[in-house]
């Protein structure tokens, strides 16, 4: 291994170093495949022994787990959406977040995502978690202007979220649209999907 590649070794707090761990991890998972990801590349550029490493992760596939939660975490409640607003308002802000959110923790992101296609059950789990909490947001936020909650507004609401994940994805890699543009393909989409069960608050202008 390079000499580039090993970082000096720092005395951080536990949660400084739990969390250098898995800044470094979501790095690495997102540009490598999982099984190519060694504890001694992640142990070297932290910067601590491969004991120390251990006490904070056990293995490997307890650090790339830790990786997906925390991707999952830092999604969802930060871009729950405001429904004191009118739904145009209340969609733009919650979907900025949402867009803002994968900006800032990109690696963790890409890592967890990367990870969907593992077959690691909890990695899963913890995904389908996390859509599942951005689907209770907005069906929260359209109930709560007068929508009905049926099976088709639930299903239309679910597929929206997954569309929304891999456009924001997409662009993330790509930027073949400004953001501008992109929130709006995915606030118009929602409306279109949902326009049957608007309620008379959600369809008033602000």
């Amino acid at each position: 291994m390079s000499s580039d590649r090993t970082a000096a070794r720092t005395r951080l707090d536990p949660a400084a170093r739990r969390e250098q761990l898995l800044q470094i991890g979501a790095r690495l998972f997102a540009e490598q495949p999982f099984e190519e990801v060694s504890i001694e590349e992640i142990s070297s550029l932290a910067g601590v022994s491969r004991g120390l490493m251990y006490r904070y992760f056990a293995t490997k596939r307890d650090l790339f787990r830790a990786v997906v939660q925390e991707a999952a975490d830092r999604l969802v409640e930060p871009t729950a959406p405001d429904s004191d607003l009118p739904l145009e308002e209340c969609l733009t802000a919650g979907l900025d977040a949402y867009i803002s959110a994968f900006e800032a923790n990109a690696a963790l992101i890409r890592a967890a995502y990367a990870g969907a296609a593992t077959a690691d059950e909890e990695v899963r789990a913890i995904i389908a978690a996390q859509a599942r909490g951005h689907e209770g947001n907005i069906l929260a936020t359209l109930t709560s202007m007068g929508a009905v909650e049926t099976p088709r507004l639930r299903m239309a609401v679910r597929g929206w979220v997954l569309m929304c994940r891999m456009l924001v994805l997409d662009w993330l890699d790509t930027r073949e649209i400004t953001r501008e543009e992109l929130r709006d393909l995915c606030h118009r989409s929602l409306l279109a999907l949902v326009d049957d069960e608007l309620g008379p608050r959600a369809r008033t202008d602000p």
